[in-house]
């Protein structure tokens, strides 16, 4: 609350669980949004379930690239025009 961030991204289950909800899978639900107060969540895949499991890896780059896009749409003073 007190740096009121516009997108919080969780990485990992733990984390998932913790700040989106309590039976959030994040194999199953990595990268899907969700807004809470004004907030938009999402999370990925830890990074070291990506050293574990580099089959994955291309899961978390879409991730990330979602993530670009909705840094785009909701941050005007990042990605400026």
């Amino acid at each position: 609350r007190l740096i009121q961030p516009k997108i919080v991204v969780c990485l990992g289950r733990i984390a998932a669980q913790r700040i989106i909800r309590p039976d959030f899978s994040v194999t199953k639900e990595h990268g899907q949004w969700t807004r809470n107060n004004g907030v938009w969540f999402t999370a990925t895949l830890h990074p070291a379930a990506l050293l574990r499991s580099p089959s994955k890896k291309p899961e978390a780059f879409e991730d990330y690239v979602a993530l670009r896009e909705k840094i785009r749409g909701v941050c005007s003073r990042t990605y400026p025009g």
